[in-house]
């Protein structure tokens, strides 16, 4: 009976969540975002939320430490679960640690947001890519959602490019076996290998702050890491994550949540003052501040 229970919390759990969304801005720009209730809509540190460079207080921790990220994953799993396109089942345990953190943080999946989330000096990338971490000290998910402590999640966002993402490239590969309607919540392997380090670009300079979930139940749990640098990306291969259907025969055109307000939040720029391996080489910082300029310039084409 107890059994029986869970079963059935869980399926109300699940049809609940299946019934929040985001508007289809690319057919109407001017479709107001819905209120997703609870937390996501009386909360005071929600996110995303955008990031201004000179706003920022300017800190600086000791490095960020990445242990078997660099460690090729040859059975990836995907699924799309009607809200985006998620990876989990890494054959390691992938830890981050160092920085401004006070535990070790391991995996627990990744997903994507085509626009981006967060926005840096008021401007929107195509692509933001999440990389969920759970605080070690807690046994799962569910549990460390309820403490601030609980969850790290690095952003990391793509600029345009006329050069296509390899590791992006890896991914969508395997889209036409999860694309589909009828094909949603059933996970598949990515017919690729790839290393979650491929998707982490230089993190030498990044923003950092309190922050929630954004998407429900939009726990205020997360420490966020917003990387400066960022990655290329083409609009074709953006494109093909808008093809997702969430229903049938209804794409997935954007998947991204409004800004929320900052609250008097700190939010700290961190640098990394570390050895380069080529003296001519530039900052994350300053290299991340000048594909600002190109982006500014080509998103006037989207």
């Amino acid at each position: 009976m107890h059994f029986l229970a869970i079963i059935a919390c869980s399926f109300l759990a699940l049809s609940a969540a299946s019934e929040w969304g985001y508007p289809d801005l690319d057919k109407n720009q001017d479709e107001p975002f819905p209120k997703w209730g609870g937390l996501c809509d009386t909360g005071r540190k929600q996110s995303p939320i955008n990031l201004h460079v000179k706003g920022a207080l300017k800190g600086e921790f000791s490095p960020l430490k990445f242990e078997n990220y660099d460690e090729h994953q040859g059975a990836l799993q995907m699924v799309n679960n009607g809200h985006s396109i998620q990876l989990s089942g890494f054959a390691h345990e992938l830890t981050l640690s160092g920085g401004g953190l006070g535990s070790d943080f391991v995996v627990e999946q990744i997903h994507m947001h085509w626009w981006s989330e967060h926005t840096i000096n008021d401007i929107r990338f195509p692509l933001e890519v999440h990389i969920v971490h759970r605080n070690k000290i807690y046994p799962n998910m569910s549990m460390a959602a309820n403490f601030k402590d609980g969850i790290t999640v690095i952003g990391v966002l793509y600029h345009v490019s006329n050069t296509p993402n390899e590791a992006i490239g890896s991914i969508i590969k395997s889209l036409d076996k999860v694309k589909k309607y009828d094909q949603m919540n059933v996970p598949t392997l990515v017919a690729d290998s790839l290393a979650v380090d491929d998707l982490v670009p230089s993190v030498d300079t990044y923003f950092t702050y309190a922050g929630s979930l954004t998407t429900p139940t939009c726990a205020e749990a997360v420490t966020w890491i917003v990387l400066t640098d960022t990655h290329p990306v083409t609009l074709d291969q953006v494109n093909q994550f808008k093809e997702i259907e969430y229903k049938e025969d209804k794409q997935l055109h954007n998947n991204y949540r409004e800004l929320q307000s900052e609250n008097n939040r700190a939010v700290v720029l961190v640098q990394q003052l570390q050895e380069r391996n080529s003296a001519g080489r530039m900052s994350g910082l300053s290299l991340g501040l000048m594909l600002l300029l190109g982006v500014a310039v080509q998103q006037s084409q989207l």
